[in-house]
């Protein structure tokens, strides 16, 4: 029970540290579609039976961005609908353009059972888990990387 507790500690510590010193931006010029691609290619083989679609616009321009920022980023989000989802669960992945606005939008829907709306509007504030091994850190490091990014985030 010590050695459990103690390595709850220890990556607690991990995820504060990693949450305290984000790395600084770097964007450079980036293909979004590719690294979409990229990271749902990590889920697709998914050992929970979990059913996972793309939907990816091929006229995304290129964009300013820092690849492994987004990459982890996507992968937070990813994560948490996989754990939401369960086995036999969907999730969805969307990128598309809106040229009049000049930006890009990356939507990751799944049919889990969402967030309470009490929590909604602090889902992205450190500290709020709804994982018992949870550190309440993911999505506030998300929201870190995409406000630096000068994106924004929104939970429906």
């Amino acid at each position: 029970m010590i050695i459990n507790q103690v390595e709850e500690l220890r990556h607690l510590v991990n995820e504060f540290s990693k949450f305290a010193r984000m790395p600084s931006v770097n964007p450079t010029p980036n293909d979004l579609v590719a690294l979409v691609k990229e990271t749902f290619l990590m889920y697709q083989e998914s050992p929970d039976r979990i059913k996972f679609s793309l939907e990816v616009e091929s006229e995304i321009p290129m964009f300013n961005l820092d690849w492994d920022q987004i990459k982890r980023a996507l992968i937070n989000i990813l994560d948490n609908a996989v754990a939401a989802v369960g086995p036999g669960g969907e999730i969805t992945v969307r990128a598309e353009y809106d040229p009049v606005l000049s930006m890009a939008r990356v939507e990751i829907a799944d049919n889990g059972p969402g967030i309470p709306a009490t929590d909604r509007i602090k889902v992205f504030e450190p500290y709020l888990s709804t994982k018992k091994s949870g550190t309440g850190l993911g999505l506030a490091i998300v929201n870190a990387i995409i406000s630096d990014h000068n994106g924004f985030l929104r939970v429906h």
